[in-house]
């Protein structure tokens, strides 16, 4: 067990504090560019990790790619409990219709309660590596 725990800490691509470390600073802004920007950095270094993990590179690509699609919510969510961002940041959004802003706003707070919930567990880097894995390969999951 501790051999697949480490080989699951060496395939993390980068080290969690570069998840969004320029927007964390009190009274920094975080624009929708900036998102989409953080966004893409961790789609990337998910499936960096993905492919680096036991198991994963062995499977068929179609399942995972399958996995990756079913589990992306979750994978990115985890990363940023490791570097408080939007919680600690501002937020700055482009104009646009009002009732798109407050479902956008809820999306946020949803997102934000669950990074919150990650942070009051205060899992180390090797807790954290196992969730991503156990997400990643949940199993029931229909894709």
């Amino acid at each position: 067990l501790s051999e697949l725990i480490s080989q699951l800490l060496r395939a993390e691509p980068y080290p969690a504090a570069r998840y969004g470390s320029q927007y964390s600073q009190p009274g920094s802004v975080m624009g929708i560019d900036n998102i989409c920007e953080l966004a893409a950095r961790l789609l990337f270094s998910t499936v960096e990790w993905a492919r680096n993990i036991p198991f994963f590179p062995e499977l068929p690509l179609p399942d995972q790619v399958a996995l990756l699609r079913l589990s992306w919510s979750e994978l990115s969510a985890l990363p940023l409990h490791m570097a408080p961002l939007l919680a600690a940041a501002g937020f700055h959004a482009s104009p646009m219709a009002a009732d798109r802003v407050v479902a956008f706003m809820d999306q946020i707070r949803v997102f934000q309660e669950q990074v919150e919930k990650l942070n009051r567990l205060q899992v180390d880097s090797a807790e954290f590596s196992c969730l991503k894995a156990i997400a990643l390969f949940t199993p029931g999951r229909v894709g």
